[in-house]
């Protein structure tokens, strides 16, 4: 994820350096291309994140019940 937003700030960089024409152009593809895959690597890190949150969460709330979280009584 930083590698891709590195490339990315590198590419933004040269795109800024181009004289304009076909190195312009080339350069904004890349760098866009390069933030694409840098948010979309951050956005499944944060869900995957919130993920882990939410079934710490539901273990602990499962620990305190004694049992699996249905809504039911355990049966006899």
């Amino acid at each position: 994820m930083v590698i891709f937003f590195f490339f990315g700030l590198v590419g933004f960089a040269a795109r800024g350096m181009a004289d304009g024409g076909e190195g312009f152009v080339l350069a904004s593809i890349i760098s866009g291309v390069f933030f694409a895959c840098f948010l979309i690597l951050f956005a499944i890190y944060w869900i995957g994140y919130l993920l882990k949150g939410h079934a710490i969460w539901q273990a602990e709330r499962q620990a305190e019940s004694d049992g699996p979280s249905t809504g039911q009584q355990p049966e006899d």
